[in-house]
């Protein structure tokens, strides 16, 4: 850990595994599992490579989004998926009691230990996204999303953007694209709570990259060149 900025990380969709308990509910989900999904195909392996000892804490699921996002807030119609909604109060209680809370709680109380201790947090939130939706091919290679009324955020995310432009000229990288950096999701919660020694990062890569880690190594260099600059700033 450097100075007063730390860097967490987390990657809340890295796999498709469905639990045995559960393993009924998905019977005819085969597709659905293997699909974006289930899960952000390629995106597990993009954690690992940027989890280096520059990262102070980290936490990645690996069981699928189907059976509870845990990206989501509570309230949303999408916590849970077609296959598990229909489940009672208790079944689903005792699902977010596993899995959800398992991995949110635990990754709060790390980021609260660490703002007592008055750390700047720059949390980096791992996903990948599928190259085509409803017909529409997204246009771009990589998004970061940040939230554009933190001044902290936009300046790590163009930090960030320059390393990538320098390193992989040829590849499209977009600001808030294909999602916007503000909506719900754990990001979001984290900014709800801190105004200043939060920084809600998120990293999108495109699934057709899935399977090229030496691209995946470099995205994760310059990361890591952009949170030594960020540092440098203190």
């Amino acid at each position: 850990m450097t100075g007063n900025k730390v860097v967490v990380l987390s990657c809340e969709h890295g796999g498709n595994q469905v639990p045995d308990e559960y393993q009924y509910l998905f019977k005819k989900a085969h597709k659905a599992i293997n699909s974006h999904r289930g899960y952000d195909i390629g995106a597990l392996e993009l954690y690992y490579l940027l989890n280096t000892d520059e990262v102070y804490y980290s936490q990645c699921a690996t069981v699928t989004r189907l059976l509870v996002d845990i990206n989501r807030s509570l309230h949303r119609r999408s916590l849970f998926s077609e296959f598990t909604k229909g489940l009672t109060k208790e079944e689903k209680q005792a699902i977010l009691n596993n899995y959800y809370y398992a991995f949110r709680r635990p990754f709060e109380g790390a980021i609260r230990d660490l703002w007592t201790e008055n750390k700047v947090v720059l949390h980096l939130s791992v996903h990948s996204f599928t190259p085509e939706l409803n017909g529409e091919l997204r246009q771009t290679d990589f998004g970061i999303l940040y939230n554009p009324e933190r001044d902290e955020e936009k300046k790590f995310a163009k930090l960030w953007k320059l390393r990538l432009n320098e390193k992989l000229p040829d590849y499209k990288v977009r600001f808030n694209y294909p999602f916007r950096g503000k909506p719900d999701g754990h990001v979001r919660y984290f900014r709800d709570r801190e105004a200043e020694k939060y920084l809600g990062i998120e990293f999108e890569m495109n699934q057709k990259y899935a399977e090229d880690t030496d691209l995946k190594n470099t995205i994760a260099k310059c990361f890591h060149e952009a949170v030594e600059e960020w540092r440098k700033k203190e």
